[in-house]
């Protein structure tokens, strides 16, 4: 009977991993968030001791895993949760042994070789002690950060992937664009190549523009984290789909215990000094401090469901933060709002505008010229509250001169909670779930100057989650499949604050002509040059609903002294956003026909309007599927040498739209838009861009030990880069048809406005039929373009220099090639000679926009394409070249005491930088060459320390060890 439960229980095991193989639906990687505890049994000579029993034991949980050596003496134990363990080896014949006090941690592979002596099975030696310090299985490079840690270890905001900073070749992250926490650069890498996983699941966002400030969807408190490693590099063909480092975390298990803790962490104003701006508001007068308050409090708790079976973790967090903040803007005088210019330093000029001759005499608008819809919508700034005193000639200096007081509200809460299961001692289940919420706001610069539109501030709000589960079922002793399921969701939006969605304040101060969509709400920005701009922002409303599903089955099979691993992945990807710039026009005044010296409110008050933009309302879905399959071995190919090899192929979709509304640009004819059919299916012909078939990922790893103190590794291998969350640019679903992305600029010189104020926003004449390919701009693709990838490679030794302590030097290498970049594919031909055409001599700061408004006016044979403006073109010519020499002194934490000290020293070269900084489009697009240069993350030298010391006073310490009053006080404090 038991034969037969155990043949069907194998049977549907085997049957749900062919169908998880076969149909799933998105991956993440095996025993990601597990450890394993591998090793070798030979007796007193040396000889290999077959078919001894292993038991490992979890001393937390008291979970027993058994195992037997096979003919070669090897024996392994996968999946393990990270933990303290003993490992108990016996065999007829020999006393038996008893490691103890193991400390196994994420992504460990601790080899435990074992001696057995002769003797009897019922004499049992404990032998207790560390686990080796050496890594001698692997070449991979990688630190553990344990939750001693990162509980002890400062952390402003209490984000526990800051810690990541101390590792050896990681660099913070300064970008232009959406500057997040977890944002950092590793050996070179770009900050968006690194790899965040949680619990094994995949944990990053991939919102395409990371609206909600943060790779990670999820980020759990520090007291919720049992540990997480940062594998800077990794040969494991197990790990892919993105070029960067792999962040390892694992959310804490329930124990035979039950645990649990409180915290609260509080900062206000008491312990802050004033701000400079506040002290330098008035020349006689200095503003007191403004309210700040901050709590950060929670708790966690766990333990057993069923004794040495079952086990829960649940931890939840709250942060609140209010922040007083004074804002400087840039507001006219009221002499000014009334069309008198008299304070202005230069002198006005009439404008050439049809109609408006005389209207200027020194410097005073007369005021029968002045727009009504100006007059009224300038009314609207506040008057000047710093700085010099106004009214005077020529006092006028263009600087800060508003200051506006308010309170930034900043909420945040998260709960994790974590079952995990033993169904017997071959079949474990584990289950995770993990909220994320943020409620932020940007400040306003002002109160509320219009009735119904706010304050001209925007409200941030994220909702995500990430669900886990997981099952791993020993087939054999030799034979372990670990199956995973995962989806993560990120819904991040920001809107305007205090607006009715769908209702436009245009009409109300006679701006006509704005269309009246859902997306539309309150006042449209308006940009007057020298002034702060009024309305809502530009970008706002916008969305973001990103989410991934996970699903992988992988195979670990024990055969002498190889370990082979197989596995297979299918992952996908999705987003719906809504993410573009003035769905209700976005009138521009740069004061180019009064001459104002860059300052618009003179042309402003005359009514007349040099640019614009205008974006037609769409909502993107689109989504992208992949495969990957591997194939790995590690060979103990002697007792000193360990080898990994392996081959990763990986087949990704490019991204497609779920409706099919996509187009891209050819250059055939001419130039032209080629839109995919509404009936289209198979990737090259929904996404216009064929799939790149050639991602073949081998990796090589080798460990060899030269002593029992020293051991040299390196490795090299190749990964590829599938997906760039570099925003809106390059997505082809944002292309016409579907989308007019619309700009119009008048340039120097002009004397007819786009459009002027009291005839109202023109927005028929630009729209549908009438549509002028020479104001969009283009989002273009290579139809054949290739997947990036990194070139990866280390070398070096490591050194035990007494117990406890290791040091090592590593030589780390990257290089980047076919990254994805962009490029103004309209660009200006760049020459000596004209030849009918403008020349834009190299270099020039406004190289981009003034060559293709001029190439665009001298005719076609002036560039790709004369008949369209901007071509946004996404290409695969991207390079990088990273060399770097990584030191690393570590003590582990005995005795009281431990600490690390890292100094890398590097060079970083790149043509390109991520194209969320803003960055990427380079000056001449005709010389790449002319860009490889020092790349934003090179920073030659860069030393971190960290130590932890536990004070030796208080009971069971050197000083003060009675058990006394004295003893309870003064014990139990650290330096860190």
């Amino acid at each position: 009977m038991h034969l037969r439960l155990e043949t069907k229980r194998r049977f549907l095991h085997s049957a749900l991993s062919l169908v998880l193989f076969l149909t799933g639906a998105l991956c993440t990687y095996a025993q990601i968030d597990r450890g394993a505890i591998v090793g070798r049994v030979v007796d007193a000579s040396g000889a290999v001791v077959p078919r001894a029993t292993v038991t490992v034991t979890n001393k937390a949980t008291g979970v027993v895993a058994n195992t037997t050596t096979n003919d070669t003496g090897e024996y392994q134990v996968l999946a393990l949760i990270p933990g303290t363990y003993s490992v108990r080896v016996s065999s007829q014949g020999f006393d038996t042994i008893i490691r103890d006090n193991l400390e196994l941690h994420v992504q460990d592979r601790l080899s435990i070789e074992v001696a057995l002596r002769v003797g009897s099975v019922n004499q049992e030696v404990v032998v207790t002690g560390s686990e080796p310090l050496l890594q001698t299985e692997s070449a991979d490079i990688g630190n553990v950060v344990d939750s001693r840690q990162i509980n002890d270890l400062p952390l402003n905001g209490r984000r526990y992937a800051d810690l990541a900073l101390l590792e050896p070749g990681v660099q913070k992250f300064y970008g232009a664009a959406n500057p997040a926490p977890d944002r950092f650069s590793v050996n070179g890498n770009l900050e968006l190549q690194n790899n965040f996983r949680l619990n094994g699941i995949d944990n990053n966002s991939w919102s395409e523009n990371l609206q909600e400030f943060s790779v990670q969807v999820v980020q759990p408190p520090p007291d919720a984290v049992q540990e997480f490693r940062v594998q800077t590099r990794t040969y494991s063909s197990e790990f892919g789909n993105s070029a960067g480092a792999v962040i390892n975390t694992a959310i804490k298990s329930g124990t035979n215990g039950y645990h649990g803790n409180l915290f609260e962490y509080v900062r206000n104003s008491i312990f802050d000094a004033n701000s400079w701006v506040n002290k330098h508001a008035t020349p006689d007068k200095i503003k007191p401090k403004g309210r700040f308050s901050q709590n950060q409090f929670g708790g966690t708790f766990g333990g057993p469901i069923i004794k040495d079976k079952t086990f829960f973790f649940f931890d939840m967090q709250r942060f609140t933060s209010r922040r007083a903040t004074t804002v400087q803007s840039t507001v006219p005088t009221p002499l000014m709002k009334q069309g008198n210019f008299t304070e202005l330093k230069n002198t006005l000029t009439n404008s050439p505008v049809a109609g408006q001759s005389g209207c200027v005499v020194g410097n005073i608008i007369q005021s029968g010229c002045i727009d009504p819809v100006g007059a009224k919508i300038a009314a609207l700034f506040p008057n000047p509250n710093s700085g010099p005193a106004f009214g005077t000639p020529g006092s006028w200096t263009g600087l800060p001169n508003y200051l506006f007081s308010t309170v930034v509200p900043n909420d945040t809460w998260s709960l994790d909670g974590r079952v995990d299961h033993t169904l017997n001692q071959k079949d474990h289940i584990t289950g995770s779930y993990s909220y994320y919420h943020v409620s932020r706001q940007d400040p306003p610069w002002t109160s509320d100057p219009v009735p119904g539109n706010g304050n001209f501030a925007t409200q941030y709000r994220t909702h995500t989650q990430l669900v886990s589960l997981g099952w791993t079922h020993n087939l054999s002793n030799n034979f372990l499949s670990d199956a995973r399921f995962g989806f993560n969701r990120d819904y991040a939006h920001s809107d305007p604050v205090g607006l009715t969605l769908g209702k436009s304040l245009a009409p109300d101060f006679g701006l006509n002509g704005i269309p009246n969509t859902p997306n539309t709400a309150g006042l449209p920005p308006i940009e007057i040059n020298g002034l702060t701009r009024l309305g809502t922002s530009p970008w706002r409303p916008q969305y973001q609903i990103s989410q991934a599903w996970n699903l992988i089955e992988n195979l670990s099979w024990l055969k002498g002294s190889h370990s082979f691993k197989f596995g297979y992945e299918y992952v996908k990807r999705g987003d719906n956003f809504l993410d573009i710039r003035a769905p209700q026009g976005e009138p521009m005044i740069t004061g180019i026909y009064t001459a104002a010296s860059s300052f618009g409110l003179p042309d402003f008050l005359l009514g007349d309007v040099d640019a614009t933009h205008f974006t037609t309302p769409l909502v993107v879905h689109y989504f992208q599927p992949g495969h990957s399959f591997y194939a790995m071995d590690t060979w103990r190919a002697t007792s000193k040498l360990n080898l990994t090899y392996g081959v990763r192929y990986e087949l990704f979709a490019p991204i497609m739209s779920r409706d099919n509304l996509v187009s891209n640009f050819t250059s055939a004819n001419g130039g032209g838009i080629v839109s995919a059919p509404g009936n289209a299916s198979g990737w090259a012909n929904r996404a216009l861009i064929q799939p790149d078939k050639n991602d073949f990922a081998p990796r090589v790893g080798v460990a060899y030990q030269f002593t029992k103190k020293m051991v040299v590794r390196g490795g090299y291998g190749v990964f590829y880069q599938h997906y760039n969350r570099i925003g809106s640019e390059s997505l082809l679903e944002l292309n016409p048809p579907f989308l007019q992305d619309i700009q119009l600029n008048q340039g120097t010189g002009s004397s007819t406005p786009i459009f002027q104020l009291k005839n109202g926003f023109p927005l028929s004449s630009i729209t549908g039929t009438a549509l002028d390919l020479t104001k969009l701009q283009l989002r273009a693709q290579d139809p054949n373009q290739r997947s990036g990838y990194v070139e990866q490679a280390s070398f070096g030794p490591e050194y035990e220099l007494f117990q406890d302590t290791v040091l090592a030097a590593t030589y780390v290498g990257n290089w980047g090639r076919k990254m994805n970049r962009l490029r103004n594919g309209n660009q200006g031909l760049i020459s000596g000679t004209d030849n009918g055409c403008p020349i834009v001599q190299f270099p020039f700061a406004n190289l981009n926009t003034i060559s293709t408004v001029d190439t665009r006016a001298a005719g076609p044979n002036c560039g790709l394409t004369g008949q369209h403006g901007f071509l946004e073109l996404a290409t695969n010519d991207g390079n990088t070249d990273y060399n770097g020499l990584d030191l690393s002194l570590r003590k582990r934490m005995s005795k009281g005491f431990g600490y690390a000290v890292n100094y890398t020293y590097s060079h970083g070269l790149a043509n390109f930088q991520d194209n969320l900084t803003g960055g990427s489009t380079p000056a001449n697009a005709y010389n790449y060459g002319a860009e490889m240069s020092n790349s934003p993350f090179d920073v030659r030298h860069r030393f971190v320390s960290n130590f932890t010391w536990d004070l030796p006073v208080g009971r069971g310490k050197r000083f003060v060890s009675g058990d006394n009053l004295a003893s309870n006080l003064l014990g139990g404090w650290q330096f860190n």
